[in-house]
């Protein structure tokens, strides 16, 4: 067989997938945990909005052990939002909203990024919330 057709790939392009579903599969947070006493808790109201290629906000100050309603919002295509560390993963449809609630019980940077491909600046589309 010849191998002048064959095209090599660098190692570090074959392991990217295996890398990106190591972070994808990390959960260290309940969205909402059945302990916490919603009534005596801080409530927090935000909209993020997702577009080519950002969030905005793209960094988020939040009190720690505050119940966060969030409300999502695309607005020119389709996007994802992923909160790894809460499990969530969710498609944005363009125009569309989707909400949630997400307890922040611990201090901490607690990344989120566009889990669907948008385009060219996909893989810088991120953010996070701060909890102080």
């Amino acid at each position: 067989m010849n191998d002048v057709n064959q095209v090599k790939l660098p190692a570090t392009i074959s392991i990217f997938p295996l890398i990106l579903a190591a972070c994808a599969g990390s959960r260290n947070f309940d969205p909402l945990p059945a302990n916490i006493g919603l009534q005596s808790c801080l409530h927090d109201t935000l909209t993020v909005t997702a577009r080519h290629f950002a969030f905005e906000p793209e960094s988020i100050p939040i009190k720690r052990a505050t119940l966060v309603h969030l409300t999502l919002l695309s607005i020119d295509g389709s996007h994802g939002f992923a909160l790894p560390d809460f499990g969530i993963d969710l498609r944005l449809e363009e125009n569309a909203r989707e909400s949630l609630d997400v307890y922040f019980p611990e201090k901490g940077e607690y990344y989120f990024h566009c889990s669907h491909f948008c385009g060219l600046g996909h893989f810088g589309m991120t953010g996070k919330f701060v909890v102080e």
